[in-house]
């Protein structure tokens, strides 16, 4: 009697432990927080990362092309996020969108019948980019492929057919490699982050199965987690399983958060609407849209070739990739001005991809001369900024190195210089400019890729600010504050830049926007940035304050993503940008520095 009273008490235990731990479980699931795994079994984590030689195509790759697509397209609105409806996982909820009923049902007329996956892929081809991202299911739920679980698919709308499945076979096709995307959150699903989640984990497993074997090689997986746990997903075993399938897979950060003793999640970081800082001690690629959001909202204002062109080779400068993504049409086509610039980006890497594939960023770091990347025995100067003047030279830090010769690359003429101890001079005022990019390679004895990054602006570089002004802002999250100082173009991941200026429209005043200094500084530099979904400004002066009064330092018509100025050295107190024409939205700026000269 005494035995059966003791296993009676400890099967009651047992399930009281049981039920104690699933409910615990389904409120870690509820609250975002944790799910079956408490931690990271020793035996997975040969699994968490790719081999360097695995790893070596994707950072010689650097440059992609992102596709986001499914039915949200038929009403313009933007894929998940315009959809009216729960957002599990999401603190704030919407107000506005298609309403949700409405948006699930888009699938029952999406019939995009003149979609060409070859035509697509040879675009991609065409544009320069090795390798392409297409989303197999974004946060709304819906699958772009056959998925053998759901009847919420690309097979069940009246155009029937697996896209997935094309685009496959067309990137086989003209040897472009493969990345799926996949959204671990599904707010159509019920089971995601409910007490059933396991459920919906299974669910979703099977498709990562389906997608990394019916569609012969893929060579990476584009997870988007949003704010979810690694333990929502178990992603040491999702991990193995992925490895495991389609051996030297890469898999990008989002894989879920949070996992004790992990120092990197994936193979490679994704800085997102904004071009990565220098790093090149770990793989990363900042994915940028063209137009005014990811997928097609209608015909929008795309930023320019030119834009594109030195997204890019910022990216490469700084040691990383660019995922460049558009949104297809409901009838299947790319819009005809987004292939355009694809097509720009391509003729400009026919002719200057020495200086960005399998290169690596620096060894001098980007600066408001531009960038620099490096192969071998050569290093490549890429001169974005402007710098006025008949006799325009640009220094530079002294390498430790000895330069053999200096020439442009886009002319092979032969480039003056002079090394010294303390700089090196470099006259820039006969290069061929093409409004993008004049290209200087210097040639080194010996192999430029294990020199160390070189600080081209140190923190004593940048002139301390003591007010920003405007002509006006759009209201108190988009003031001139959003320019001051270190917080200038900080990021929240997946939303917007967190700080930003934007004006308020001002019938027949111009829009302008006044630093203020500490104290008077003696200066030579500028870098401005525009949001990457508001590249407005068309016409511009630039001046400073001279006691008391404005003098003109420069006059121009684009400023975009990247922006700088070299000039003269002035002493002043205040520079100001002047807004003399912008497209018919109101401007913004990301950033507006000023940097001290050398005395």
């Amino acid at each position: 009697m005494k035995i059966v009273s003791k296993n009676l008490i400890v099967i009651l235990f047992l399930l009281f432990l049981g039920n104690f731990l699933r409910a615990n479980e389904a409120q870690d699931i509820k609250n975002y927080g944790t799910g079956a795994l408490k931690r990271v079994p020793e035996d997975m984590k040969k699994y968490f990362y790719a081999s360097p030689q695995d790893v070596q195509w994707f950072k010689d790759a650097k440059f992609a092309v992102f596709v986001h697509w499914d039915p949200s397209c038929l009403e313009k609105a933007e894929i998940s996020w315009g959809r009216k409806g729960p957002r599990p996982g999401i603190a704030n909820q919407p107000n506005s969108g298609v309403p949700e009923e409405e948006y699930n049902n888009l699938y029952k007329k999406f019939n995009p019948k003149d979609f060409n996956a070859d035509k697509w892929i040879k675009m991609v081809k065409d544009a320069g980019a090795k390798y392409f991202i297409f989303t197999t299911k974004h946060h709304d739920g819906f699958c772009m492929f056959d998925a053998k679980n759901t009847d919420y698919k690309i097979t069940n709308t009246p155009f029937g057919r697996d896209i997935c499945k094309e685009l496959a076979d067309a990137c086989h096709k003209y040897g472009i490699k493969l990345f799926w995307y996949y959204s671990q959150p599904d707010w159509y699903n019920k089971d995601f982050l409910s007490k059933d989640h396991q459920k919906y984990r299974k669910y979703m497993y099977e498709h990562l199965r389906q997608l990394l074997t019916d569609y012969g090689k893929v060579d990476g997986v584009w997870f988007d987690c949003l704010n979810t746990k690694w333990r929502h997903w178990n992603t040491p075993e999702m991990v193995k399983m992925i490895r495991t399938l389609q051996p030297g897979i890469l898999i990008n950060s989002r894989w879920g958060w949070g996992m004790p003793g992990v120092k990197y999640n994936g193979d490679f970081d994704n800085p997102e609407q904004k071009l990565g800082i220098f790093k090149i001690d770990r793989p990363w690629e900042s994915c940028m849209t063209m137009g005014q959001g990811w997928s097609w909202r209608g015909p929008s204002k795309l930023i320019s070739p030119e834009s594109c062109i030195r997204m890019l080779i910022q990216c490469v400068g700084s040691g990383g990739n660019l995922a460049l993504d558009c949104g297809p049409r409901p009838d299947g086509e790319i819009d005809p001005p987004v292939v355009d610039n694809y097509m720009a980006i391509g003729k400009w890497l026919k002719e200057n991809g020495e200086s960005i594939y399998g290169t690596q960023g620096g060894p001098y770091k980007p600066g408001p001369f531009g960038v620099s990347t490096r192969k071998n025995n050569k290093i490549y100067l890429h001169i974005l900024a402007n710098v006025p003047g008949d006799n325009a030279t640009i220094s530079l830090p002294p390498l430790p190195v000895k330069v053999l010769k200096a020439y442009q690359l886009q002319t092979g003429k032969p480039v003056k210089f002079s090394a010294g101890k303390s700089e090196l001079a470099i006259d820039i005022s006969n290069l061929k400019k093409d409004g993008i990019d004049s290209i200087i390679v210097l040639e080194l004895p010996e192999s430029a890729d294990s020199l160390k990054p070189i600080d081209t602006v140190g923190k004593d570089n940048l002139v301390a600010l003591k007010n920003v002004s405007a002509s006006s802002c759009y209201g108190k999250d988009y003031s001139a504050d959003a320019l001051m100082g270190e917080k200038q173009g900080q990021f929240k991941a997946g939303i917007h830049h967190s700080k930003t200026w934007v004006a308020r429209g001002q019938k027949g005043n111009p829009h302008w926007v006044c630093l203020e200094f500490d104290k008077p500084e003696l200066v030579s530099a500028i870098t401005i940035k525009e949001p990457s979904s508001r590249t407005l400004i068309r016409e511009f002066d630039i001046e400073y304050d001279d006691n008391g009064t404005w003098k003109k330092l420069y006059s121009g018509n684009r400023i975009g993503l990247d922006f700088s100025l070299i000039f003269p050295k002035v002493k002043t107190s205040k520079i100001r940008l002047n807004i003399l024409k912008n497209a018919p939205t109101d401007p913004g700026l990301q950033e507006f520095k000023v940097y001290k000269a050398e005395n």
